[in-house]
């Protein structure tokens, strides 16, 4: 467990208590999707907000930026179900 200062309080709680922790995170743009199965983030132990990293946001654009011009390969493919809320 991680306790930071109070000035590092969660936005929706106010809570000074977080956790690191790997998530499952979807970045989306366009109709288009990437998978990090294993995202790093912060998560505030009262209500569960989920605080990602800077540079790791920036990482995951950059990468998908990088597959969908076909300058890299993903690391892997897999398939998402899909369901239509109406």
């Amino acid at each position: 467990m991680t306790t930071r200062t109070n000035t590092d309080k969660c936005y929706y709680c106010g809570s000074t208590e977080f956790e690191t922790r790997h998530v499952r995170y979807i970045y989306s743009r366009e109709g288009k999707n990437l998978f990090v199965p294993d995202m790093p983030s912060e998560v505030c132990l009262n209500c569960g907000m989920i605080y990602y990293d800077g540079p790791a946001l920036l990482k995951v654009e950059q990468r998908f930026n990088a597959i969908y011009h076909h300058d890299e390969q993903p690391d892997r493919y897999t398939t998402m179900p899909v369901m239509e809320y109406v």
